[in-house]
């Protein structure tokens, strides 16, 4: 189901003064709107961290993905926006039904985001989510420790996790935990890193360049751009694994007659600093700019996916490579001009860097485009879905 602009513009007032009502506060960060939560801490002086977790085991996920999916705790419906788990922050905090008690458990007022239980060197490993969502196909891991914060939330509800077992003994008596030698984890995240490179590559990107958007959201439904003016409704699942995402949203891909061939073609978000393909992936365009993964512009590849990239042929002034010159390049903040080529800022210099230092790098300005921090509109829109489902 598609949503349509007009909707937009009729339900505008009305999802702003309902938003101010009840719009749940969810920390300083206010991440419920899609603040990234490293330009958050940035604008209020939060003197530690950058909000995507430490080096040794960032956060995943694309942050400011406009949108939600529902979920069921403890027996109450209640729907996350899309981007959870994408940095750092107490994304429990005003959805939880626990955390709406007075006093609300500690574990409220924690920040944790999802990881890659197989690019995570912490004493303090992530544990399983139960929230049914999934990273690469298996179910996604998540970790306080990664953003400084204490896991109140695993002894109060999953006393039996496999990392509060503290001996080889007691872990293998858990049917769904296995010891690798220093501690207790999950068995299924250990069988999966070691499996990690028979991953399919249709289904999850090219083992040099992986998906790493997060999926397994039941109900739904994201909202991003397809062009600078329109906007789409698309599945709560974009960019987490191989599929042609436009096939059932973009309106070109619904006429009459001959197709655009970019609607059959897929593609998946990527982390442009795991990408070693020799097409590179390619930022999104200005219009979705404030999209991030681990604080840098988010990149999509049709390559890593055995696709052919020609959508962006259809929209060429939205990407950095069309532009020729110095100058033009330039001119869009997202770029930059390096080597005689135009490319996105990450991996003409932050991937470097990243990757000769081991800090994760953090890109800033390229969200306040033409349509400012974010496309305002299209925040009420979604946020209006949150109100009334």
């Amino acid at each position: 189901m598609k949503l349509a602009m007009k909707t937009y513009a009729s339900s505008l007032m009305i999802t702003v003064t309902a938003a101010a009502v009840v719009a749940p506060r969810r920390s300083d960060q206010a991440s419920f709107l899609g603040m990234n939560a490293s330009c958050a801490g940035k604008a209020s002086g939060k003197p530690k961290g950058h909000g995507y977790g430490k080096d040794k085991c960032p956060c995943i996920g694309i942050d400011n993905l406009r949108g939600y999916f529902a979920a069921t705790l403890d027996f109450h419906h209640v729907q996350y926006p899309l981007e959870v788990g994408a940095s750092c922050n107490t994304w429990e905090r005003g959805i939880h039904p626990e955390c709406k008690e007075t006093p609300a458990p500690s574990w409220c007022r924690e920040s944790w985001c999802y990881v890659d239980p197989c690019n995570c060197d912490l004493d303090v490993q992530p544990k399983r989510t139960n929230l049914g969502v999934t990273y690469q196909g298996n179910a996604a891991y998540f970790s306080y420790d990664t953003c400084n914060a204490f896991d109140f939330w695993t002894k109060a509800k999953n006393p039996d996790a496999c990392i509060l077992q503290k001996d080889s003994t007691s872990c293998s008596q858990k049917a769904t935990c296995a010891w690798d030698g220093k501690q207790c984890r999950g068995k299924e995240a250990v069988q999966n890193c070691a499996n990690n490179k028979a991953m399919s590559a249709s289904s999850y990107g090219h083992g040099d360049c992986r998906c790493v958007g997060i999926g397994g959201h039941k109900n739904g439904k994201a909202v991003r751009h397809i062009n600078d003016h329109e906007e789409a409704s698309y599945s709560s699942n974009v960019g987490s694994s191989c599929q042609a995402w436009e096939q059932d949203v973009h309106p070109d891909c619904q006429k009459d007659g001959p197709k655009p061939a970019w609607c059959s073609q897929k593609w998946c978000f990527v982390d442009p600093c795991k990408c070693s393909l020799a097409q590179p992936p390619t930022a999104v365009m200005m219009a979705n700019a404030y999209e991030k993964f681990q604080g840098k512009t988010a990149y999509f590849s049709y390559e890593t996916c055995g696709s052919v990239n020609t959508w962006n042929d259809h929209l060429k002034e939205a990407y950095c490579t069309p532009y020729t010159s110095e100058a033009s390049c330039q001119s869009v903040k997202k770029c930059m001009w390096t080597g005689g080529k135009c490319m996105g800022k990450a991996l003409g210099e932050i991937c470097a860097e990243q990757k000769s230092t081991g800090v994760l790098g953090i890109e800033y300005g390229t969200e306040d485009s033409a349509f400012g921090f974010r496309p305002f509109a299209g925040v009420l829109v979604a946020f209006g879905f949150l109100l009334v489902a």
